[in-house]
């Protein structure tokens, strides 16, 4: 459940200069939702949402008790608060503009005063060049002599523009795509739903089961057309397994980078495919353990499939296809026609 903070957020302008975007300023959070909900930023609120460690604070956490030894990781419930209960566009309008709020005014290019009691007093900043202009000069040698002194400190200027946000969330400035989170994300979740849950169920690890088809990380390739080279399942045999598992390899590698991603949402870094070093601090108490040993079932019934990929549960369920048959021997298959049918759900 989101509390209304909208009001809030709306009293500073600061709050809404969001880096990032084809603008800087909005005027309310309404405002900057359209952009807001297909951006990076929401992709990291999508990737949050697949933290079991995030869901399990946001399930035992009382407003003024976050249920984590992590700082870090309570830090970000306290800004982004419960996100499982909500739509983005509702908890973008609650408290979005909040979260990624810039938290200084973006550094412009102005005159220093003129007059040596006033200069003096005007404070020099490491990561700022104090040049003499003679105002005599054309406006075009000006901006010659100008490029030239900027070049010559070129290692101290920013490549990225994400780079001068002063958010506590800020934006990660390394080049990615959204359609490469998007890919990723849905490997996460088809994974969950077609890997993961059915094999917990079937050792009776859990109770709560979807009426969905027991897939592997090659259906998940097909679906989403990872490995358009490696889909095809007629030919020899032996060529068939080889494609197999070079798609299941490209699978397994975007899930690894997707778990990155996680891991990295949860210590406020986003996107972000490094490893988080492991530290000796558990994050959970022992009584907070226990207590998510009962909320297991639970975690395993919610749908984290993103509204941004609506239909890809079920059409994973469409998909359908024969593996070839190993003998005892791994090198000795039964050479037999390979299909894929397309059925409904």
């Amino acid at each position: 459940m989101v509390n209304n903070q909208s009001n809030r957020c709306l009293t500073d302008d600061q709050m809404h200069t969001l880096k990032g975007f084809d603008r800087l300023r909005f005027k309310s959070a309404q405002e900057s939702l359209e952009k807001a909900k297909t951006s990076v930023r929401r992709w990291w609120w999508e990737y949050l949402r697949l933290s079991k460690d995030y869901w399990l604070i946001c399930q035992t956490s009382q407003q003024y008790r976050v249920e984590t030894q992590d700082e870090r990781l309570a830090d970000i419930y306290r800004a982004w608060g419960d996100i499982y209960n909500c739509t983005f566009e509702e908890w973008w309008l609650d408290r979005g503009p909040s979260v990624f709020q810039e938290k200084e005014a973006f550094p412009e290019v102005k005159e220093i005063p003129r007059k040596p009691k006033e200069r003096f007093q005007t404070k020099m900043l490491e990561d700022h060049l104090w040049v003499d202009i003679p105002l005599k000069l054309s406006k075009r040698t000006i901006q010659r002599q100008l490029g030239k002194i900027l070049e010559a400190h070129h290692e101290q200027r920013l490549r990225n523009r994400l780079g001068l946000s002063t958010s506590q969330f800020k934006i990660n400035p390394v080049q990615f795509r959204l359609h490469t989170l998007k890919v990723m994300h849905e490997v996460l979740t088809l994974h969950r739903e077609m890997v993961e849950k059915p094999k917990l169920f079937a050792k009776g690890k859990i109770n709560h089961m979807n009426s969905i088809a027991k897939g592997d990380l090659f259906r998940i390739g097909k679906l989403l057309r990872i490995s358009p080279s490696n889909e095809s399942l007629h030919g020899e045999p032996s060529e068939v397994i080889k494609r197999q598992n070079r798609m299941r390899a490209s699978v397994s590698r975007l899930l690894n980078r997707g778990e990155m991603l996680i891991s990295n949402c949860e210590i406020g870094i986003f996107p972000s495919f490094k490893s988080v070093p492991l530290t000796d601090q558990m994050r959970f108490s022992d009584g907070q353990i226990r207590k998510h040993k009962e909320l297991e079932n639970d975690w395993w019934k919610i749908d984290l499939t993103s509204e941004l990929s609506a239909g890809k549960i079920d059409a994973a369920k469409k998909i359908h296809y024969e593996e070839a048959e190993r003998t005892r021997d791994s090198n000795s298959i039964r050479k037999r026609e390979r299909v894929v049918i397309i059925r409904d759900a």
